[in-house]
Formats: structure tokens, C-alpha cells, sequence
């Protein structure tokens, strides 16, 4: 009989981040077997894979949730489970501290409480606070109003109200003025924050918006610098890779490697601090240099991100670096083109196919080579 391959299981596979993973183990397809978890069926990325487990959703579905991937746990026994989503790492760091030790190095993820402040940002505020990490200035917009006005007289406008958990920027929204900000503690689950860029181009767009119309499509993203790593099972903390992201519509389209020091130097200062507080695997740091040369932080990811693919391209392989780390499985380094220092992201169409969703919704698990 031929040996079972290593499995390796990607929760909310067909996700972005999770069609990142899969890019980066395109090479090594004949050497893994892949498999996903969904809560939706309509999803062509996911038949990719070797096999596909619907669930119900992760979040606001625990009991449930949790009884069919125990369900799944035990029919593919698989060498690491990867999170993609933001609510996976909590679910599986939850797994975690309920699992003997010795099995806990096959679950990408650190211990609840880390997990809960990289999540939530206001936590993460605290958290940063706590420790000395140049946190972007944060305040819960359910704070009393002439605290929020106080915030808005410490950090000028614009400022940003943003969800207290969320990704991609779906949600946020500038506040330009008083007016604004007393109308916008309506959103109780809101946080309010300084902005890090240069307020010219905003004030300037508004009053355009003001003067000629909305213009149809627009977007007010700019340039941010994302800080990837990797903590051991043991704690040990991984070299810091920089890019600067071009962002629009929340996704990065542009992403150029980056030598500098000062920001490699706060992601390695981040992790040994999320190291010491209990957390393993990826850790992802957004930030911007303000405009007077400091570098901030806005959120943390105990994830892999959608650009995960494209710094794989640029040489770095934090997924074959997981493997290797959690797992022992070792891969072939990535080649890269010689002096790359950039990627570009495009879009890329993908049928859907009718008979494999259909058998997935029916019998809530597809398998390849089975219909």
C-alpha cells in the first residue's frame, strides 16, 4: 500500500489567504495532500484541493461549528491546520488549550489571549500600550463625547472610525469634523483612531467631493508596510520581512520589498513581546511612517495575509517556513528572478462547476477523483 501523504488542512481554504497557501504549495502538489474546510460551496478555488469539508460558519456557530471539525480532525488526522481567516485563529487557538501539549505543535497558532488581541484592535491598543509599542493612538467610540472630542483636539482630523474587528478596511470610514464625529458615535462597535498619513490629499478630496460631486469609483488608500514573521513552537522568533503595499479597495496590488532597518528592527522588538505572551506562528504587523519619519502600527495578524503569494515570489517562503518549523517538512526553497524586488497582483477568472458544488452542498464533503 502506498504511504499516506503528509495532510495539511486549511481552514476557510477558499478565502484569500487561503488561495495564497495554496500558491505557494503549487510546487509541491505531488508531495502533500490538501485539504479545505468552507462554509460556502459556490467557491471554484476550493476544488483545487484533494478534499473539501463543508462547515457551518466559524463565527457565531461554536457548538456546531466545533463538532463537525472534530468530526473532520479525526477522518484526516491532519500534520498542521492552518488558519486563514481572523476567526479561525481564535476557534483553533480555543482547540488548542483544550489539546495535550505534545499535539498542539500541529495547529498554526498561539494561546486565547493573544489571539483575542489581534483580533480585536482595541485590545490591541492596550496591548501595545502595555508594552511600548508605537500603537496608533486609539480611543472605543462608545467612550463619552467630550473624551472623543478631546481625542479629535489631541490628533486633529481627519481621524478614522473603524470596526473594532475587522480586515481589509471594510467599514472604516474618515471623520473629517466635529459634526462627523458626534454623528458617528452612533456605531457603538466602533473604535475611533488618528490617522498616520499626510491630511492635504484628504482635505483636499473632500472638498472637491463637496464642490463637484462623488466621483464614481474612488479609493483614499495609499501606501502601508506590512511586517511578516515567524514564531517558533518554541518561542523562537524569525527574521522580519518588509514590504511596502500599494492598497486599493483594501487589497494590496503592489508589493515591493523593503530594506529598512528601523522597521525590521520593530517587527523583531513585536515578536519577541507577542513570543513571550504566548503566541505561535505567523505574525503579521500593518503599520505607515507618519509623515514626521515614525513608523506606527495599526493592526496585528496571527496569519498568513493576501500577500502572502507575492512575498513568496520575492523569495520569501513563510508558509514552507511554517511547514518546516511546526511539521518537519521540509521544501525546495523558492526561485526568484534575479534583483526582483517587486510584484504585481492580478486578478485571475475561475469557472464555476456546477456537479462539484452541488455534491459538496448534498453531502458536505467533496473529494477529488470521487464524483
Amino acid at each position: 500500500m502506498t504511504p499516506r501523504k503528509p495532510t495539511l488542512l486549511l481552514m476557510s481554504g477558499a478565502c484569500l489567504v487561503g488561495q495564497n497557501v495554496y500558491t505557494c504549495l503549487t510546487p509541491h502538489r505531488n508531495a502533500l495532500r490538501l485539504v479545505a474546510t468552507n462554509s460556502e460551496a459556490k467557491e471554484p478555488t476550493l476544488f483545487d484541493f484533494d478534499a473539501v469539508y463543508l462547515t457551518p460558519p466559524t463565527q457565531g456557530s461554536s457548538d456546531i461549528f466545533n463538532r463537525r471539525f472534530t468530526e473532520i480532525l479525526e477522518l484526516e488526522s491532519p500534520l498542521l491546520i492552518i488558519p486563514c481567516r481572523d476567526e479561525d485563529i481564535l476557534v483553533l487557538a480555543q482547540i488548542r488549550e483544550r489539546c495535550p501539549a505534545s499535539e498542539r505543535r500541529k495547529l498554526l497558532c498561539g494561546n486565547v489571549e493573544t489571539a483575542s488581541v489581534m483580533l480585536d484592535k482595541l485590545q490591541s491598543w492596550h496591548f501595545s500600550v502595555e508594552h511600548g509599542l508605537p500603537f496608533a493612538a486609539t480611543i472605543a467610540m462608545d467612550a463619552p463625547l467630550d473624551q472623543l472630542e478631546a481625542f479629535a483636539d489631541r490628533h486633529g482630523y481627519p481621524l478614522l472610525a473603524k470596526p473594532r474587528e475587522g480586515f481589509a478596511s471594510r467599514g472604516v470610514f474618515l471623520i473629517l469634523n466635529q459634526e462627523q464625529l458626534a454623528s458617528a458615535t452612533r456605531h457603538r462597535g466602533h473604535l475611533l483612531q488618528e490617522y498616520l498619513g499626510h491630511p492635504g490629499p484628504i482635505l483636499d478630496y473632500a472638498t472637491s467631493v463637496a464642490n463637484e460631486g462623488i466621483p464614481l469609483f474612488h479609493t483614499l488608500e495609499g501606501l502601508k508596510h506590512s511586517i511578516q514573521l515567524l514564531i517558533s513552537p518554541e518561542g523562537e522568533v524569525g527574521d522580519a520581512f518588509v514590504t511596502c503595499n500599494k492598497m486599493v479597495f483594501g487589497k494590496s496590488e503592489r508589493v515591493t520589498f523593503e530594506n529598512a532597518p528601523d522597521i525590521q528592527a520593530l517587527g523583531l522588538r513585536c515578536g519577541k513581546v507577542f513570543a513571550q505572551a504566548g503566541w505561535r506562528g505567523p505574525l503579521n504587523i500593518q503599520c505607515e511612517r507618519t509623515p514626521d519619519g515614525r513608523i506606527v502600527i495599526y493592526e496585528f495578524n496571527g496569519r498568513f495575509t493576501g500577500a502572502t503569494a507575492a512575498r513568496y515570489l520575492l523569495g520569501h517562503d513563510e508558509v514552507g517556513n511554517a511547514l518546516q518549523s511546526f511539521a518537519g517538512i521540509s521544501l525546495a526553497s523558492p526561485q526568484t528572478a534575479d534583483g526582483a524586488r517587486e510584484v504585481i497582483r492580478l486578478p485571475n477568472s475561475r469557472l464555476v462547476a456546477p456537479l462539484e458544488v452541488e455534491q459538496l452542498n448534498q453531502a458536505g464533503f467533496w473529494g477529488a477523483g470521487q464524483q
